[in-house]
Formats: structure tokens, C-alpha cells, sequence
């Protein structure tokens, strides 16, 4: 940790105020008397569960010690609610009805007969201690660049160039996605129910849908509207269904004692930060309606969402904001950053270049230890960055969305990543969760590893982590669908962000302005049509089709044409379209597996 980061002035105050605790719960003790109730209670306010052992005499020691172990359970459940949901009653709540409980101890089965010794009374100095020599001691430690212990370079993979298109095994995988996304707007058949909390939220699953659609498009359909541009329209619909959002209302009550249901002004990037990125990358230029009671509630463009971003991080006194009320996680900090730069692609704002530079010291400062990697989370309100599960995709998976804004540090943490997957058993460093739905598969790991290795170039970790996930989760194909069994959806999102990004891909897509003009397709009937390539050229279109129901011939429409025009289409036939007064044209074709159409203006 840095010595003068607002995180270390916060937990000096909390410091501060436990030794306050302390000292008058020390005093109180031994003023009081031995067999007052309230020394009990005074004794479980220095420590969860300490008050019991006031009445640990004779034969009551088992029971006493056992109400201790209660109350320690009880605090730790509080605690985990408290990251859950951002629920800041809990923990003193229960440290409350603790105390409460070793005041009373009649309550709980125990005769008011207390120990006769005094010890009792020390251990609340001797935890306070404890805990400022620990403080003290952290603040001594400085940020180190992650140094890999080992050599960790990599051949860089090219950059993809404009040639390539989707296999048809890659396109049977996509449809889980398109199956899902294409479907009625208030449908969420396919998606996985588990809470509305933590990772496996329905709202992840609908951001990471989009981006998945949006990288496959970016790299290989540029030119193609068609079913594309519908299902980002209805993923962004999705995303305004109040059940994907009313979670906030609890939230914000009982972790800022606020009222508000919107889920977009104040903090809650996990919502806000997300489906900027999300409008960002759609090539929509919808706003986000939330619905409530079956109307339009409220309705934000991505502009004014991201001007609310960037009002906020200037007036964090972390430069980073919360997603859970009073909990900082970094991962969806980069994403947050992301979408505030896609926007100004979009928008032609530059917001991002004015706050560039604060964020990036926000991040080194708040967002890392101070061996250089990344901390899970960080409590605003105790700057305390607690230690967590989730193994080597805590410190990989940032680098897919850290590459977007600072490639020189994503490239830094990228070697200390490899340095650790050099070194230790995979098996290990890969949390046997996968996040996406809880169940027990290392499949979202692999999958988050392998997308983030894709973006920095990096084909050998990407070719290993998918080839570990087609082992512990195999490809089952039905009905001309290919899916995992065991792995999330939020997985199979980003085993195709893997598969399609290229090196630097969504770098580019967060960087990149409009689509250049030219021909389009417009119209492809899904699933009778699978888009393997749609790439234009100023009057030119080349479109590579597949059959993916039964159909035997299908109609697609093109546009962006010149008005009246004839057109080659690169068929035996037909060979000739032309285009109508508004620049479209439709053909029927022929669909006998890939299927090569080369639009071109016959001149």
C-alpha cells in the first residue's frame, strides 16, 4: 500500500475509532462491576462474541464458548451479506444483538455468575495492538511493478487484417448467443436465474451477450446490420426490464439510506458503467429506456450516462467508484473506463483524455497491492482490501479491458500473469466456480483467462485455456447448436470474445469511429442464414453465407447501393441485382454450404 492514498487515511480513522472502542469499553469494564450485565455487553462491543465468556465459569464454560463460536459465525455471515448485497446494517446489527445477548445472559441459558479473573479486560488493548502494528507496518510497503520471476515474453499474435470469416463450428456456437438474444424482448428463456446480487445476474449476462455479438461483428461483419443490429436493440431493451435493476432500490437503501430505485445517477457502475460500454460498442444509437409498472420510466442517452461517470470520478475522494454500495472492484472500474472512451469515439466527446491520467494513478494508487496486482475489492468505508477467492482470473481478466485504455500497464500485468502460469499448477491457480452460475466448473475461468489473451495478443494462453475447457466442459451439439453442459452462459460469452477478438480487438472497437458507407446487408433471416463474413468496400460487398436451418434457398436484403445501379453478385445465379430508388435490393440464394457472394458495381 502507498503511503498517503485516501484508503490509508480511511483505515486510520476506523483504526482510531476501534481504539476509542476500546479504550472506553476497557474503562468501563473495570469501573464496573465484576457481575454487572453490562460489562458483558461492553466486553462483546471490543470483539463479536467476547461479552459470552464473562460467564464462562464452572460448568457454563462449553455453553459460553459455544455462544462465542454463534456469535463469530453470526458476524461472519453479516460480513458476507455485507459484500453481497452491500447490506452496511448487517454486521453492526448483528455485533449489536451480540452484545445485547451477553448482557442477558438468562437469554441464552447462562447463570450471571462471572470468572473471577480480569484478563477478560485486556484483550480488547491487545487487539487494538495487534491491528495498529499491523497498520503501521503495511504503510511502510511501496508499490513494485508486478516483475515476473520468470521469462514471460510472447509472440505477439498479428494484427487481424480484413480477410478472415467465421468457420461454421464457430457460427454453431454463436447461436447460443443469437438464440437467446433474438428472442422476445421481456422472454429470458436460456438465461440463468441465480440472484440478482452477484456474478451470475441476469444484467452480466445480458452485457457480455452484446459484447460478444459486438467483437464477432467488429472483426468479421462490419457491413452487416441484418439480425445484428436487432438482437443489440432488444439486449439493450433487456437490460431496462426492472428485474434487472430493482435490486439497486434495496441496495441503495440499505447501503447508502437512500430511497432512489434509478439505478444510473449515483455509483452502481456494475449497472451504469457496464451498459455504457454495452450502448457503446452496439452500433446503436438507442437510449436506454428502464421500465417500470409496463411504461418507460426514466430514459438516458449514453452521453448523458457518461457524463454522469465522469462527474462522479472527479469528485471520489478514491478517483474510483463503488459497484456494490461502499465496495470498489477495479475489474468493473476498467469496464466503467472503457465504455467512458467508446462513448467519446462515438459521441466525439473527450472526456476520457481529460481524465486519463487521474484514473490511471486512482488504479495504481487504490486498485493494486503493492507487489503490483490487482485487489478483488476494496471497502470504501473502511479502506480495507480484504483478501479473496477467485484464483489467476482476478488478475487476468482486468488486462481485457485494462488493454482498451492503458495498453503499456495491461501489457506489465499480462508477464506477471504468464510468470504465475509458468510457474504453478493450473489446476490450482483456476477457481473450480464458475461465476457465471456457481456451479462447480473451472469453465468461466478458462474462459475470462482465454478472452483476455486473445486481446493481448497472446494465442498460446488462449489455445490452452480453450483446449483445458473443451476437456472439463465438452461441446455438445443439438439441433444445429453447439454449447457446454456445464458452463455458464457468461462463459460461452467469452469463450466467443476469445475465439473472435483478434489481438487488440476491443482496443480498436473503444477506439474506432463509425463503420465506413458502402454497401450493406440489411436483412438475413436468422437462423436460415448464418453470417460467416459481411466486409464492404466503397461499392463493393463481400458476404460469406451458411445454411443454418433447412431452408435450401433464403432472401437477403442489401443496401447502401447507388439508386438505379446494376450490381455483380458473384453468383452463377443470379448474376445480377440492381437496386431500387433507396439504394436496396433483395435476391433469393441459393444456400448449399458456404455460400461466397461478391457484390460488386458492374460497370
Amino acid at each position: 500500500m502507498i503511503r498517503g492514498t485516501h484508503s490509508r487515511r480511511q483505515q486510520g480513522r476506523i483504526l482510531l475509532l476501534y481504539g476509542l472502542l476500546v479504550g472506553l469499553a476497557t474503562v468501563g469494564s473495570l469501573l464496573g462491576n465484576p457481575e454487572d450485565w453490562g460489562r458483558a455487553g461492553l466486553l462483546s462491543l471490543v470483539f463479536p462474541g467476547l461479552g459470552f465468556a464473562q460467564w464462562a465459569s464452572g460448568d457454563q464454560l462449553w455453553i459460553a464458548l459455544c455462544w462465542i463460536a454463534v456469535s463469530l459465525f453470526a458476524f461472519g455471515l453479516a460480513l458476507l451479506i455485507w459484500f453481497g448485497t452491500g447490506n452496511v446494517l448487517a454486521p453492526p446489527v448483528l455485533w449489536g444483538v451480540s452484545a445485547l445477548a451477553a448482557s442477558r445472559p438468562e437469554w441464552v441459558g447462562l447463570d450471571p455468575v462471572p470468572l473471577e479473573s480480569d484478563w477478560l479486560v485486556a484483550v480488547g488493548p491487545a487487539l487494538f495492538g495487534v491491528a495498529a502494528v499491523a497498520w503501521f507496518g503495511s504503510g511502510r510497503q511501496s508499490r513494485q511493478p508486478a516483475t515476473p520471476t520468470v521469462a514471460a515474453g510472447w509472440n505477439r499474435a498479428p494484427l487481424p487484417d480484413r480477410s478472415g470469416e467465421l468457420s461454421f463450428e464457430d457460427l454453431q456456437r454463436q447461436r447460443v448467443l443469437l438464440d437467446r438474444a433474438l428472442q422476445p424482448e421481456q422472454d429470458f428463456r436460456g438465461f440463468e436465474w441465480r440472484d440478482q446480487f452477484q456474478t451470475a445476474a441476469i444484467r452480466y449476462q445480458v452485457n457480455f451477450l452484446s459484447y460478444a455479438l459486438a467483437t464477432t461483428r467488429a472483426r468479421y461483419a462490419p457491413a452487416a446490420d441484418a439480425y445484428f443490429q436487432e438482437a443489440q436493440a432488444r439486449l439493450l431493451y433487456k437490460v431496462g426490464d426492472r428485474r434487472l435493476w430493482r435490486y439497486w432500490q434495496l441496495e441503495n437503501a440499505w447501503g447508502r439510506f437512500r430511497l432512489d430505485a434509478d439505478p444510473i445517477p449515483d455509483e452502481n457502475i456494475m449497472y451504469s458503467g457496464f451498459t455504457a460500454l454495452q450502448m457503446a460498442l452496439s452500433g446503436l444509437s438507442d437510449d436506454l429506456v428502464l421500465h417500470r409498472r409496463g411504461k418507460d420510466w426514466r430514459r438516458y442517452s449514453l452521453d448523458d450516462i457518461a457524463e454522469r461517470l465522469v462527474d462522479q470520478y472527479s469528485a471520489s475522494p478514491y478517483g474510483l467508484l463503488a459497484c456494490e454500495p461502499n465496495w470498489i472492484y477495479p475489474l468493473c472500474n476498467l469496464i466503467t473506463a472503457a465504455g467512458i472512451k467508446a462513448s467519446d469515439t462515438r459521441n466525439g466527446t473527450a472526456r476520457w483524455l481529460a481524465m486519463a491520467g487521474d484514473f490511471r494513478n486512482a488504479l495504481l494508487r487504490e486498485g493494486m497491492r503493492g507487489d503490483g496486482r490487482f485487489i478483488a475489492f476494496r471497502s470504501s468505508l473502511t479502506g480495507i482490501a480484504p483478501p479473496a477467492p477467485g484464483g489467476i482470473v482476478m488478475q487476468s481478466f482486468p488486462c481485457f479491458f485494462l488493454n482498451t485504455i492503458d495498453s503499456a500497464l495491461a501489457e506489465e500485468q499480462w508477464h506477471a500473469v504468464r510468470a504465475e502460469l509458468e510457474r504453478r499448477d493450473w489446476h490450482k491457480l483456476f477457481w473450480p466456480i464458475d461465476v457465471g452460475n456457481y456451479g462447480f466448473s473451472r469453465a468461466a475461468g478458462y474462459a475470462a483467462t482465454a478472452a483476455a489473451a486473445a486481446e493481448m495478443g497472446d494465442t498460446g494462453v488462449m489455445r490452452q485455456c480453450l483446449e483445458r475447457l473443451e476437456v472439463e466442459s465438452p461441446s455438445h451439439s443439438e439441433g444445429g447448436v453447439t454449447h457446454r453442459h456445464r458452463a455458464s452462459l457468461w462463459a460461452h460469452c467469452l469463450e466467443m470474445i476469445a475465439c473472435n477478438v483478434g489481438r487488440d480487438g476491443l482496443h480498436t472497437m473503444v477506439a474506432a469511429g463509425p463503420c465506413a458507407g458502402g454497401p450493406r446487408l440489411t436483412r438475413a433471416c436468422y437462423p436460415d442464414v448464418l453470417i460467416a463474413r459481411a466486409v464492404a468496400g466503397a461499392r463493393s460487398l463481400d458476404l460469406v453465407l451458411y445454411p443454418g436451418g433447412g431452408a435450401a434457398a433464403s432472401k437477403i436484403e442489401i443496401g447502401g447501393l447507388l439508386p438505379g445501379r446494376h450490381y455483380l453478385t458473384g453468383l452463377a445465379k443470379p448474376k445480377f441485382l440492381r437496386a431500387d430508388a433507396k439504394g436496396a435490393a433483395t435476391i433469393d440464394v441459393p444456400l448449399r454450404g458456404r455460400t461466397h457472394l461478391a457484390i460488386e458495381l458492374f460497370v
